[in-house]
């Protein structure tokens, strides 16, 4: 079926002119209902997937223990040796858990404990170990007594040996994609915020001199090249008052005299001697009344 076009036509009886006069395409009996559909004002639907659901595994719970390292290569190592071990003597049933991975972190369903959601912000690692083919685990911020943070490994056994690589894969790119998001935004907002807190300054600094005298101008232009003296900096030492001692004489204080080399204890055999030797009458009877 095809589009028929004539030459522009112009028309001058009262009317306007016509420029273009197109034929529409007719609907014979030979006409196919594809070919009706298929119209250039037909437009095929389409759908597009913007968010695929998320893909949830039946998995069988191991248990988890306490460990120290939140990441690296080794960090798997120990905690599913004590892991393993604990679930090969275990004599009680199996505990079935539907885990789901979201772009929020990852969700456990049990029917025993119900519904249990592991944030991305505190996954500090995940991985699906080499020498546990059917083991996907991954270590977790919890929080203790106290609030205390504690880190510990969970453990899942899956059905199929590729299960816990699929959900490896498939969390860290959650987890990449959640983290530029976040990067972008935070970006975004400061930019915003600077702008806007630039502007607010222009604006405010443009409005508050529009209005002020001239005397105030040349103050303000000139209090922004004033350097205070360097004695009013914090730089500059700081004077205060010096307090005068009184002076002592050190002569008795540095090293103590003994009792023999002390004033009161030469005083009276001086003057005993003295007396002594003095030959006057009055001498002679005062050795006398010492000695009486």
């Amino acid at each position: 079926m095809t589009l028929n076009y004539e030459k522009p036509v112009a028309i001058f009886n009262g009317r306007l002119p016509a420029t273009l006069i197109m034929k529409m395409p007719v609907l014979n009996a030979s006409t196919s209902a594809s070919q009706f559909f298929t119209l250039p004002f037909r437009r095929k639907k389409q759908r597009y997937t913007i968010n695929p659901p998320d893909v949830c595994y039946n998995v069988i719970y191991l248990g988890n223990v306490l460990t120290i390292m939140a990441g690296g290569e080794h960090c798997f190592e120990k905690p599913l040796e004590l892991i393993w071990k604990a679930y090969c003597n275990r004599t009680d049933g199996d505990l079935n858990m539907g885990l789901e991975i979201t772009r929020s972190g990852l969700k456990a369903e049990t029917k025993e404990q119900g519904l249990t959601e592991y944030w991305a912000h505190r996954i500090t690692s995940s991985g699906a170990p080499a020498n546990y083919p059917r083991i996907f685990c991954w270590i977790y911020k919890h929080d203790g007594k106290r609030l205390k943070p504690e880190l510990r490994c969970h453990a899942v056994l899956c059905k199929r040996t590729s299960d816990p690589l699929n959900i490896h894969t498939k969390l860290q790119e959650f987890l990449h994609t959640a983290l530029q998001v976040r990067n972008r935004n935070m970006f975004r907002t400061s930019a915003v915020e600077y702008r806007r807190e630039k502007i607010a300054v222009q604006n405010a600094r443009l409005t508050g001199s529009a209005g002020c005298p001239r005397r105030k101008k040349l103050l303000h232009t000139g209090s922004l090249n004033f350097r205070p003296p360097v004695c009013r900096s914090k730089s500059a030492p700081r004077l205060g008052s010096i307090d005068e001692e009184q002076e002592v004489d050190f002569c008795y204080i540095d090293e103590p005299e003994s009792d023999s080399e002390s004033v009161c204890y030469r005083a009276e055999p001086d003057r005993l001697g003295r007396a002594s030797s003095d030959p006057s009458p009055n001498a002679a009877s005062t050795k006398e009344v010492e000695e009486g």
